[in-house]
Formats: C-alpha cells, structure tokens, sequence
C-alpha cells in the first residue's frame, strides 16, 4: 500500500488541527512502511500505541475547538470519533497482544477513515473555526 500524503485539499485552515493531523499521517505512514515487521516488534508496538494515544488527544482538542466555536454538527462529528476508537482500539489490541499482525484490512481502514474524515467531515466544521 502507497503511503498517504498531506495535501492542501484536507488543510481546516488551522495551524494546531493540520498539524495534529499530519502526525495522524505521519504515524499512519509508519504503519504502512512496516507493515511486514514482526508482531511483536518494537516499531509496530511503539507506533500503535503512539497513535491511540494520539487520536484521542487529537479528538478531545477538536472536539472542544468545535463546542467554542458552536459547531452545529458536533454531537455528529462525536459520534463518528467514538465509532472509530472503538474499531481502531480493537486492531491495535489485536496486535499488541499478539493475536494478529497489522493487516492490510487494519491499514486500509485507518487510511481510508483518515482520508475520508479529514476530507469530507473535517471540512465541514472549515468555516466555523
């Protein structure tokens, strides 16, 4: 799989959230680059943490960036957050814990939630912030 890349066309028009979401990329990237390393590996473990770690982070600050600015569709946009850690969390533990290696389904749903989210439903809220 082709490693994704920060374009314009995603950008909010906000320093703090592109950058937030660029590391998303970034982490993502690293992901995909060694996606062939063992499940146990240190990269593998250090990255997935990294990044459940992060997206909650990334969630909680957008979340509230959104309830100053009174985003009317946040309630929405919380929801589609929760459905994601619910999904992502249950990989990732799969793999920590040995039951699996990151799979292709695995990277393929991060990139294309990330990509979609970051294009479609983050640029809904571009004009409240």
């Amino acid at each position: 799989m082709e490693t994704i890349q920060w374009s314009e066309s995603i950008s909010v028009d906000n320093y703090e959230i592109d950058n937030q979401h660029k590391y998303l990329i970034q982490l993502t990237n690293n992901l995909i680059l060694n996606s062939n390393a063992k499940v146990n590996s240190e990269i593998i473990g250090d990255t997935l943490q990294k990044l459940l770690k992060y997206i909650k982070e990334h969630f909680k600050d957008e979340e509230e960036l959104l309830e100053k600015c009174n985003y009317p569709k946040l309630e929405e946009h919380k929801k589609e957050h929760k459905k994601f850690i619910l999904n992502i969390v249950g990989f990732c533990n799969d793999v920590l814990c040995g039951k699996s290696n990151v799979t292709e389904e695995m990277i393929s749903f991060l990139v294309d939630w990330l990509l979609n989210h970051t294009s479609v439903d983050d640029q809904d809220y571009k004009n409240y912030i």
